[in-house]
């Protein structure tokens, strides 16, 4: 299967998951964003072009559903998507390689650095808007402050259920044939 239709399917997976399911999952009337989660671990390879256009179909797709101001997750969503694939890299220059003692934490952290990414997308997202919501005259209190750091951690906590869905779609092959019956059809 072309890794676009696997990417295609994935993105409709995750579309279903935020607005199906997602919102029996809510807290302090948030719910986490599965579309920016899956995201980050599609780019999570570096490919900045591949970003962009998956956060423009996913940004496409979310305005049709949640439509909150027109055009913002088209527009959010491309820019979230080129900044995860530039950011997700650049994090993992940065650690050291691992070895010695520490080598199982520092695999660790290689593993999910994309929810570092995430976390810092959604606070990108979630700062945003808060700035449209002072320039439209709102007071930016204690409580809208909370809910932000509440949408990043629970967007971050998303991010696992991104990674199993990434990978198992991405990493899906045909099954190999056993040794009997690669002997039982040479024998037909």
């Amino acid at each position: 299967m072309p890794k676009t239709l696997r990417i295609t399917l994935i993105i409709l997976t995750a579309y279903i998951l935020q607005t199906v399911i997602m919102p029996r999952f809510t807290m302090l009337p948030i719910q986490p964003d599965i579309m920016l989660a899956v995201l980050v671990w599609i780019t999570a390879d570096g490919e900045r072009y591949t970003g962009f256009c998956v956060g423009a179909v996913m940004g496409l797709i979310m305005d049709t559903n949640v439509g909150v101001l027109p055009l913002l997750y088209l527009l959010a969503y491309p820019i979230m998507g080129y900044g995860s694939a530039r950011l997700t890299p650049a994090i993992t220059r940065r650690l050291p390689l691992p070895k010695g003692r520490h080598r199982n934490l520092l695999d660790y952290l290689y593993r999910y650095v994309p929810l570092l990414t995430a976390a810092a997308m959604a606070a990108l997202y979630e700062f945003a808007l808060m700035v449209y919501r002072y320039l439209n005259g709102v007071d930016v209190t204690l409580a809208i402050l909370a809910r932000m750091l509440a949408y990043v951690v629970y967007t971050a906590i998303a991010a696992l259920l991104g990674r199993y869905l990434v990978r198992f779609m991405l990493t899906a092959r045909k099954g190999r044939a056993r040794k009997g019956d690669a002997a039982a059809q040479a024998q037909m």
